[in-house]
Order: structure tokens, then sequence, then C-alpha cells
């Protein structure tokens, strides 16, 4: 964020030394978290991690609901050492598959988090070129207090993101 500040003040600082490169700066903005909540590709990819790991992920909450439950009878006194142990090695399982599958849905979401970003950075790029802007910027990271809304190409590189997943359609079964 703060690379991305100091960029800012850098052009920003040749704007003012040159007029004749100011006249032709034209920056815009990108709230790229709309585009990352709000892309097509961004929906499939969440439709699919949900599809993938959410029924397990149900069925692991449901077992941990039952032990719970569980927990409360092992209050009782009466509860034999034996009953104990066995809830104990119980939960230690449970809680290792619940590691496990957050671990791979973790890093199946980065990578697609990864292709995203390489798509957002394409789309922008293209937005950029097509309608002449030398800059943008992430209204999100970048520190911008303030931005005309003619400036905002946020609608922009949202479409082209959508229409790049399109023509490139990302297969989301890997």
């Amino acid at each position: 964020m703060r690379t991305a500040f100091l960029a800012c003040l850098l052009v920003l600082g040749l704007c003012f030394q040159s007029p004749l490169y100011a006249a032709e700066l034209k920056i815009g903005i990108v709230d790229v978290q709309t585009v990352v909540m709000e892309s097509d590709m961004a929906k499939a990819i969440k439709e699919h991690m949900q599809s993938k790991y959410g029924d397990e992920q149900k069925k692991l909450e449901k077992q941990g609901e039952a032990l719970k439950k569980r927990a409360e009878e092992l209050k009782n006194p009466k509860v034999g050492e034996k009953k104990r142990v066995e809830f104990i090695r119980q939960k230690q399982a449970l809680d290792q598959k619940f590691r496990t599958l957050m671990q791979k849905a973790e890093q199946e979401q980065l990578q697609y988090n990864q292709k995203m970003v390489s798509h957002i950075f394409a789309a922008a790029k293209k937005v950029a070129e097509s309608k002449g802007y030398n800059l943008i910027l992430d209204v999100g990271q970048g520190g911008v207090l303030y931005a005309d809304q003619g400036m905002n190409l946020t609608d922009d590189v949202l479409k082209e993101i959508n229409v790049l997943y399109k023509e490139n359609k990302i297969d989301l079964k890997k």
C-alpha cells in the first residue's frame, strides 16, 4: 500500500513539474475489491468452492455439534474415564479432519485468487489502453483520498474481466 501511495506522489510530482506531461496524463481508479466480489469469475469460484467443500464442512460441523452434546454429558462425575478418553480421541480426529479440509480449501482458494489477480491486471490494462489511461490506481489500496467519479473505471474493469473470463473459460472443477 505504501509503495502505491509513493508511486502516486511521484506521478503527481511529475505533473506539477511538467505542464506538458500533466496534460497528457490520464489517471483512473478501480475498486478492486468490488471487481473481486462481483465478477462472474468470482461468483463461479465461490459456487465451485461451496459445491466442492460445503457438504463436507456441514457434515463435520454436525459431528462437532454432536460432540458438544457429549461433552455436556461428560461433566457428570459418574461418567467413566474410558468414555472421557474416547471423547478426546474423537474430538482430536474431528479437529484433524476439519483442519485438513480447511487447508485443502484454502490452498485451492489461493490458486483461484492468483488467477483472479492476473485477470484483473489484464482487464485493467485492456480498459486503460482502450480509454487512453496512463495510470490506474486501486482506490482501496492506493491511498486515494478523493477521486472524481469520472476517473472511476471499476464498472469498465468489471465488464472486461467478465469478458476475459468468458473467453478463457477457466475449468473450476480441477
